[in-house]
C-alpha cells in the first residue's frame, strides 16, 4: 500500500512540473483545454478523458506589449496607411527590440525595397532629442508627433531622400536629412 501512496504522489509530481513547464513558454494562445491530473496508481492509470478543443481566439497583428497596445498600433497604422495612400511598396512592420534608440517600441520594416524602421516614444521630447541625434549623423527620417519613420541612409538614399517629403506631407510631419 505505501508504494501505491509513493507512486500516486510520484505521478501527481511529474504531472504538475510537466503543467508548470507548460505555463512557462511564450506561446500567444489560450490552452485549448484545461489539463487534468490522475492520482490513480500506475497499475490502473486510465487515459484521461478529452474534450472538445475550444476555438481558437482570432489572430491579431497587434504586438505583444506591456505597453498600452492602442497607442503604439495607431502609430503604426498612421505610417501604413500614409505609405499605401502614396502608392509607397512596403512590407508588414514586424516588433524589433528597442536597444539605445530611447522609444518605447520599435518595428523593422522594408520602403520600397530598403531597410527601415518606425519608432515610437513615449512624448514628443523623447523623439524630438533621437531626431537631433538621427540629424546630426545624415540621417533620414519623418518626424510627427512621438513617432519617427527612420529611412535608408546607406544604399537607399537616393530614394529615401525622394519619398521622406512626400510621406512628411502626407501624414502632417517634418522631412529631416533631405
Amino acid at each position: 500500500m505505501n508504494h501505491r501512496v509513493r507512486a500516486s504522489t510520484g505521478i501527481t509530481s511529474i504531472a504538475l512540473a510537466l503543467l508548470l513547464a507548460g505555463c512557462s513558454g511564450t506561446s500567444d494562445s489560450a490552452p485549448t483545454s484545461a489539463p487534468t491530473t490522475s492520482t490513480a496508481p500506475v497499475e490502473s492509470a486510465a487515459p484521461a478523458a478529452t474534450t472538445a478543443p475550444a476555438e481558437p481566439p482570432a489572430p491579431t497583428d497587434a504586438p505583444a506589449s506591456a505597453e498600452p497596445v492602442s497607442e503604439i498600433e495607431a502609430a503604426v497604422q498612421d505610417v501604413m496607411a500614409a505609405l499605401d495612400r502614396l502608392g509607397i511598396e512596403h512590407s508588414d512592420p514586424v516588433r524589433a527590440d528597442v536597444g539605445g534608440s530611447g522609444a518605447k517600441a520599435r518595428f523593422d520594416l522594408t520602403v520600397n525595397g530598403f531597410d527601415a524602421g518606425i519608432n515610437i516614444f513615449a512624448d514628443e521630447q523623447g523623439r524630438a532629442a533621437w531626431s537631433e541625434m538621427s540629424d546630426a549623423y545624415g540621417g533620414i527620417h519623418v518626424a510627427y508627433g512621438s513617432t519617427a519613420l527612420s529611412l535608408n541612409s546607406s544604399e537607399g538614399i537616393a530614394n529615401s531622400a525622394e519619398i521622406a517629403p512626400q510621406i512628411a506631407e502626407e501624414i502632417d510631419g517634418t522631412a529631416h536629412g533631405v
